[in-house]
């Protein structure tokens, strides 16, 4: 019986890291995005150019 717990805790350790990956993702992608409109003034946003 000892593998079966083994593989359980196994499993459920690679569900809570894949948990801790998708909250940490979500958290970046929001702070990245509050940055961009904290950072970017609104009224250049016109006279922008692409690099090229």
């Amino acid at each position: 019986m000892p593998q079966l717990i083994s593989e359980v805790i196994t499993i459920m350790a690679v569900l809570g890291l894949i948990w801790l990956a998708m909250l940490v993702a979500s958290v970046v992608v929001l702070l990245a995005l509050a940055v961009l409109a904290l950072t970017t003034p609104r009224e250049q946003d016109g006279s922008r150019t692409p690099r090229r």
